[in-house]
């Protein structure tokens, strides 16, 4: 499922136009999804008093395409017997091709329409504010500058409405492409969004704005999305399964892969055991724990089935003399993951180094791990494939920039990184972006800010572990584990709330994201 920008979008759309597919009908396949999402809300509101032809809908439309969609969902949601009202912000003779096309239209089947173009009066805005549902299509994808006039009064009043909204392809000040607000911005309960998600719904603060998205078709072919997006993408439940390994009956652990995790200084043991932990339940046959001898016999006492290998230590961290037996280790996995509650010292930046310089197994870094290489050209000479999982911080510190810097421009961040250096990526947060060497960059869209806590990064880390444990592809792995994270978190919150839960019951849901994903 592709991303597109608004500049992406309007392509899609001139030359789906251009290839004999007619603009009205386009609008058409959207008034009509939008207009079918609104049925289904409003068959979902629990008020039995409340028959269709009783149910009120107010439609804020505004001149531009966006505003002719809305109009055309307005049609059909009368003609299914709903009480319709119509606010235009603007004009009858501002109106403009298939808009103008649909205003008239929906004018001689009587729909109620009222155009407000100066100030919002009591009477109006009291009307938005009972609607039983508001749909909001005044602004479009390619909003540029401030939210001003009617427009910021409407939007206003839709926010102080405690009605349900739904939003026409992105909610009404939202920017498209960065998903920042202009000023002002409609906060919808739901999102229809036409042929393909739009970058700004899924950047903050936009997705925080823009409440359950669907994508509806409306008739622009794949080819063609495919063609103008920048190959940016979210991972969909029906990919998330072709990207599951393969468990053959006849396996046994050796099948299933080898992981050593390095990590767990005393006091941290239990990142090392959270991330091993994750790891075996994705799959993965065998888990070693490499930790500092002060933390061994912790580590071995939280978890029955890792294996604890206790290292040399000094300060409790890892010592560089314990780097024989960490390649020992490493020459007998299959993968390596290096970071979990290591520590950072010189010795662990040392350790790094070989790791990084020395082995030709795929290896994962994470956390301290990250935080203990000095400069990043040193992945450039790295044997074997790497992904990376830093969050803002960690990756502000890598590239000696601010966290918030890295927020700003996350999905252009991860891609830059990933193509100097030759890696891949995990960059971690609201909007996790998952980034390869070879262009490819997904946004992940599961998860729950319940997740914001200690250790969720960890468990994150032994998915993707233990996925690409068991010979799959690392990229693939890393956009699969961020999707199973943040799903596994998601079923979490649902059954402990996102002021409850721990770390440890995203692991003791990922049964049920498996099951779902097998069903």
């Amino acid at each position: 499922m592709y991303i597109l920008t608004p500049s992406e979008m309007a392509e899609c759309d001139r030359e789906t136009i251009e290839n004999g597919f007619p603009e009205i009908l386009l609008m058409e396949a959207a008034g009509l999804s939008a207009a079918e999402y609104a049925d289904e809300i409003l068959a979902g509101i629990n008020d039995c008093s409340l028959q269709k032809g009783k149910k009120s809908i107010l439609v804020t439309a505004g001149k531009g395409n966006n505003g002719g969609d809305g109009l055309t969902a307005a049609r059909f949601l009368h003609q299914w017997g709903y009480k319709v009202k119509v606010y235009l912000a603007a004009e009858e003779d501002d109106l403009q091709g298939v808009t103008a096309k649909n205003y008239s239209i929906l004018k001689k089947r009587g729909v109620d329409i009222c155009q407000i173009t100066g100030s919002l009066n009591n009477s109006n805005a009291l009307k938005i504010k009972n609607s039983d549902l508001i749909i909001d299509a005044l602004l479009g994808t390619g909003i540029k500058g401030e939210v001003r006039g009617i427009y910021r009064d409407l939007i206003d009043v839709m926010n102080e409405s405690s009605s349900p909204v739904l939003s026409i392809d992105i909610p009404s000040g939202i920017n498209g492409q960065t998903g920042e607000i202009c000023g002002r911005a409609v906060k919808a309960l739901f999102t229809v969004t036409m042929a393909a998600y739009k970058r700004g719904l899924l950047l903050f603060p936009g997705r925080e704005y823009s409440g359950k998205i669907r994508v509806a078709d409306i008739g622009i072919a794949d080819k063609v999305i495919r063609k103008h997006s920048s190959n940016l993408k979210v991972l969909s439940d029906k990919e998330a399964l072709t990207l599951l390994p393969e468990r053959k009956r006849d396996g046994h652990k050796g099948s299933f892969g080898k992981v050593l995790i390095i990590g767990g200084k005393m006091g941290m043991e239990g990142a090392a055991v959270l991330c091993g932990e994750s790891c075996l339940r994705t799959g993965a046959g065998l888990v070693y724990i490499a930790v500092p001898e002060t933390a061994a016999g912790i580590c071995g006492s939280l978890s029955r089935e890792l294996v604890v290998i206790s290292l040399k230590s000094s300060d409790n961290i890892i010592d560089e003399a314990a780097l024989d037996s960490i390649l020992a280790a490493a020459e007998t996995a299959d993968l390596v993951v290096a970071g979990p509650g290591m520590g950072s010292s010189k010795n662990t930046q040392k350790i790094m180094q070989k790791l990084i310089t020395g082995i030709s197994k795929p290896l994962i870094i994470d956390a301290d791990g990250i935080n203990s290489i000095i400069n990043p050209s040193i992945l450039k000479k790295c044997k074997g494939e790497i992904l990376l999982t830093p969050h803002p911080g960690e990756m502000a510190r890598l590239l000696g920039k601010t966290a918030a810097e890295i927020n700003k421009n996350r999905i252009e961040t991860a891609d830059k990184f990933t193509a100097e250096y030759g890696v891949n990526l995990i960059l971690k947060g609201a909007s996790t972006v998952i980034s390869s060497p070879d262009g490819e960059t997904y946004i992940n869209i599961t998860g729950t800010d319940g997740m914001a806590t200690a250790g969720s990064g960890d468990v994150l880390t032994g998915i993707a572990a233990g996925l690409a444990a068991q010979q799959t592809e690392i990229f693939s792995s890393a956009v699969l584990a961020a999707y199973v994270h943040g799903k596994a978190g998601e079923k979490a919150v649902e059954k402990y709330t996102e002021y409850y839960m721990t770390a440890g019951d995203i692991i003791e849901n990922l049964s049920a994201v498996w099951k779902q994903l097998k069903s």
